[in-house]
C-alpha cells in the first residue's frame, strides 16, 4: 500500500467529464501532466496524474479544461502497471488562480510494504554538516492481473538531535520485515525513470491483527 496527501501543481491535458461510480454516484475525470525536472541532469519528465472529483457536475466541465493550469489538493494512490507507475488523486481542493509557475508534486506518504531481503540499511552521513542518517529501500507488493508486481521506495532516516544511530536501529528491522512507515513524498526522475523518496517521520514494525472468530 502506498498512499500519500498531497498538493499537485501542473497542467490538464485531457478535459473532464463525468462518470459514475460502482454505485452510480457521479465524478468529475480527468487527466493532468506535472514536468518534473531531474536534479542531475535537468531533463524535463512529465508525469501523468489522473484525477478523480466527487460529486462533479456537467456544469463544472468547463471549469478543467485542456491547458489549464491548477492545483490540486487531495488523496492520491500510487500503483505499477507492469514496469510504469500510475498515479490515482481524488481531489479534495482544486484551485485555478495564482498558480505557480514551476510543476511539482509535494505531501506526505504513508507505505505498508517488506525491506529489502538483504543489506536491510546502511549507515550514511550528510555531505553537509556530516549528520549521521540509514538509508534503506521497502517494497509494496500487489497484484496485476495474474502476476505480483512490486514498487519500491527509498528511504532516509535520522536520529533526533544529538542521538546516535543506534538509537534508531530498531530490532525488527531485520530482512523481510513488514512495516508501516509516515514520511515526506518525493517523487524524482533520473533518465526518465521516476523513483519515490521520503524522508521517515513515524516508522513501526507491522503485525497483522489477530482474527478473533466468535
Amino acid at each position: 500500500m502506498i498512499k500519500a496527501e498531497v498538493n499537485v501543481i501542473g497542467t490538464i491535458t485531457r478535459n473532464a467529464v463525468v462518470r459514475t461510480d460502482k454505485n452510480n454516484n457521479p465524478y468529475l475525470a480527468f487527466a493532468m501532466s506535472v514536468n518534473l525536472t531531474s536534479p542531475f541532469d535537468q531533463v524535463i519528465t512529465p508525469l501523468t496524474v489522473f484525477v478523480s472529483v466527487p460529486d462533479g457536475k456537467q456544469e463544472d466541465l468547463s471549469l478543467y479544461t485542456e491547458d489549464k493550469r491548477l492545483v490540486v489538493n487531495g488523496s492520491m494512490d500510487i500503483h505499477k502497471k507492469e514496469d510504469n507507475l500510475t498515479f490515482f488523486l481524488v481531489a479534495k481542493h482544486i484551485a485555478t488562480e495564482a498558480v505557480a509557475e514551476l510543476d511539482s508534486i509535494s505531501g506526505t506518504l504513508t507505505f505498508r510494504g517488506h525491506l529489502k531481503n538483504d543489506n536491510v540499511y546502511e549507515e550514511r552521513t550528510t555531505k553537509q554538516g556530516g549528520k549521521p542518517f540509514l538509508r534503506f529501500s521497502a517494497y509494496s507488493a500487489e497484484k496485476d492481473g495474474e502476476n505480483f508486481v512490486s514498487t519500491w521506495v527509498n528511504f532516509i532516516r535520522f536520529p533526533d538531535k544529538d542521538a546516535s544511530l543506534d538509537t534508531i536501529k530498531e530490532p525488527w528491522m531485520i530482512a523481510k520485515a513488514h512495516v508501516n512507515i509516515r514520511g515526506t513524498l518525493e517523487i524524482d526522475v533520473y533518465k526518465g525513470k521516476i523513483s519515490i523518496n521520503s524522508r521517515v517521520l513515524e516508522i513501526s514494525e507491522y503485525v497483522k491483527p489477530e482474527y478473533n472468530q466468535q
